[in-house]
């Protein structure tokens, strides 16, 4: 990478740490840090810390009587979940856009288990979009950005964040690297610039609402974008 990259490990604060271990948080936002605990080693030991407190005072807790029927709807509820076969999993293991060695096991496995097959789209300028879902309001996507590539200064309507799996980016003097989470919200406006090291810079990105670009040229441009 260009910039020297920061010591600290760039992830969501505890908060969200927490919530994504109480199973609280958005389907994406779960994968976004289920990719990033198999990219760092140091976030999985963390997570694992947080289920293994919980799981105490679950333990220490007193019980409360349930209604009747009760046990009987939980299992009925089970029964109905959706399953996965093993032998559907290889099949679509060899799919295109599952074997790239910048995806990790949980994107692989989501794509493979939701049928999703991954579909580039040039966007120009240098850059293309893989759509994966899209859960109210909130898109999950791949974005692959051109070495050395700014992208045009903006903002955004609610959360955004990018987890980089390959290459990396710079933000003013912060860094970004594989495994790096990147965090932003309406309240700020930024310019990420693609280092220029000759590797596509390829990022996972939970995103509420839509990009606010500060450039009026780029507003115009975002619908014919599709950004």
């Amino acid at each position: 990478m260009n910039m020297q990259a920061q010591n600290d490990m760039h992830s969501v604060d505890e908060e969200w740490l927490a919530s994504y271990a109480a199973g609280s948080l958005s389907r994406a936002k779960r994968l976004l840090i289920s990719c990033q605990a198999s990219m760092k080693p140091e976030l999985a030991s963390r997570l694992s810390a947080m289920d293994a407190v919980g799981g105490a005072i679950l333990e220490s807790a007193q019980g409360e009587a349930v209604s009747d029927g009760f046990m009987e709807k939980l299992l009925s509820n089970i029964d109905h979940l959706p399953t996965r076969a093993n032998d559907e999993i290889e099949l679509l293991e060899d799919q295109p856009g599952e074997s790239e060695t910048w995806s990790p096991a949980p994107l692989k496995e989501f794509l493979a288990r939701n049928n999703i097959g991954l579909n580039w789209k040039k966007l120009g300028f240098g850059v293309s979009r893989a759509t994966i879902a899209n859960d109210n309001g909130e898109e999950l996507y791949l974005l692959k950005a051109k070495p050395g590539l700014k992208i045009p200064d903006h903002t955004h309507q609610g959360e955004e964040w990018a987890l980089v799996l390959q290459g990396g980016y710079h933000v003013g003097e912060t860094a970004y690297g594989p495994g790096d989470l990147h965090r932003e919200d309406e309240n700020c406006t930024h310019m990420p610039v693609v280092d220029n090291d000759g590797e596509d810079c390829i990022t996972l990105v939970a995103l509420e609402g839509e990009l606010k670009f500060t450039n009026p040229i780029m507003r115009m441009l975002k619908p014919v974008l599709g950004i």
